[in-house]
């Protein structure tokens, strides 16, 4: 192994964390080892998250070094524990009555306390650790380049007290915008501090990366004097997920259509659920034949809102919530799927990002129903013919395209059974958005600091 070929990976998001923003870091790390280099990962200990999945660690090899350095966070002393796999709808709904009343007062205290006091975000109570073990991982084990990744934007901060103290070279990665994300805070002392702390970053930097081409250009009309090399390196799909997939349950004469991922206010099912019970209402679907499944997160701790829409509707028989699954699982989950739904943001802005989980859904080769503002993600689903895109404000376009594939699948039930399209993230035109080659591309770009 070249001597030099070291690196440190600054990310707080990092197993047994689960969740959107993990893989990237992961198989950076896999695919960074299996090309010779010693990876040494700075993390957060095992902490409260959302989602959680213990099996990530697995796919590691033994040349990535995983160092934690504490948090003490009091936002993640009172909301629930995370768990791995799916609660039974009842005992759901009666734990998260019986915590709303006592929880949800405090979460709205503890954010008025994270938007006027954590800033650039809750995890900043991490820093300080954080910062002092990434200095001593560097001079202990003469490692000459790192890469910061983000979300939390807390990981760039860290990554940067470690540069001033050791003079390491930097690449920071901007998995989502900064300043130009369209969840701000809105508070405009808050806001412009955090214009300056994202302009440090990008002067004291080498090196940006992010993972769109309009990310890269907003990043640019905005830095283009701070920035000294910018790349784009998509997210993507990692074929060797997709090896062993095992069947899931055989919905047998049902059309699935199910998504994966999390909910928050700007990104629901809501308008999706109102569509398909006029569908009903209207004749034109029958609800005996159809199952909406939701994994991932399908109202955060201490809220219903989604849950309640269901309820509301009178559509529990038509909704499965299977709570948070194993990566494996819930490839499964999408392989034994006929449409593989993709809820977007809905805010102003939010055509620019690309959502990770539609490199998952391209891998497995379902057609996607996208609900989905027009931008990046919807040109990637057209170009590659990967599916159906609907506004995710349009209620008439919503139900045009439910009805579309729900129409194709009365026709023929086995309709959206085709093969998987991973040969075409081989060597084909997907090759872009495998995270072996992914894996490749930093490597050449943090290759340019250590020849």
């Amino acid at each position: 192994m070249n001597n030099n070929k070291k690196m440190l990976l600054v990310s707080y998001l990092f197993p047994p964390i689960g969740g959107g923003g993990v893989p990237r870091p992961l198989k950076m790390a896999k695919y960074l080892a299996g090309l010779g280099w010693e990876v040494h990962v700075l993390t957060v200990e095992s902490t409260y998250h959302a989602t959680k999945d213990d099996t990530l660690l697995n796919q590691l090899p033994s040349n990535v070094m995983i160092h934690r350095a504490k948090e003490w966070n009091p936002i993640h002393y009172v909301r629930p524990k995370a768990t791995t796999q799916s609660q039974p709808a009842s005992k759901e709904v009666q734990a998260g009555a019986r915590k709303k009343k006592f929880i949800t007062p405090i979460l709205s205290f503890l954010k008025h306390v994270k938007n006027t006091l954590m800033i650039p975000d809750e995890s900043v109570l991490w820093y300080g650790a954080a910062s002092r073990l990434g200095k001593k991982i560097v001079q202990e084990n003469k490692i000459p380049v790192m890469f910061s990744t983000s979300g939390p934007n807390t990981c760039h901060l860290v990554a940067r007290s470690i540069k001033r103290k050791t003079g390491i070279h930097w690449i920071a990665d901007f998995r989502d915008p900064w300043t130009q994300n369209m969840h701000r805070s809105g508070i405009p002392w808050r806001d412009a501090l955090e214009e300056r702390m994202e302009k440090s970053v990008m002067e004291e930097a080498d090196g940006i990366t992010t993972v769109t081409r309009g990310f890269a250009d907003n990043f640019l009309s905005k830095y283009k004097a701070e920035i000294k090399d910018i790349e784009v390196i998509y997210n993507g799909f990692d074929p060797e997920d997709y090896q062993t997939i095992q069947d899931e349950e055989n919905y047998d004469g049902l059309f699935v259509l199910l998504y994966t991922g999390i909910f928050y206010k700007e990104r629901n099912p809501r308008l999706l659920l109102t569509c398909v019970k006029e569908l009903i209402d209207e004749g034109k679907v029958d609800p005996a034949h159809i199952r909406l499944r939701f994994a991932g997160v399908f109202d955060y701790p201490g809220y219903s809102d989604n849950r309640d829409c269901v309820n509301q509707l009178n559509l529990k028989d038509v909704v499965e919530v299977m709570g948070n699954l194993p990566h494996q699982k819930a490839l499964s989950a999408m392989k034994n799927a006929d449409v593989l739904m993709l809820i977007g943001d809905t805010a102003p802005g939010s055509g620019v990002y690309i959502p990770g989980k539609l490199y998952e859904y391209m891998a497995i080769g379902r057609p996607i129903f996208a609900l989905s503002l027009e931008g990046e993600s919807t040109q990637i689903i057209n170009n590659y013919g990967l599916g159906q895109v609907a506004n995710p404000l349009n209620k008439e376009e919503i139900k045009k395209v439910f009805m579309a594939f729900y129409e194709k699948w009365r026709m023929d039930k086995t309709a959206f059974l085709q093969s998987s399209i991973i040969e075409r993230g081989e060597e084909g035109d997907l090759s872009i958005y495998n995270r072996k080659f992914q894996g490749k591309q930093l490597s050449d770009f943090m290759g340019k600091f250590i020849d």
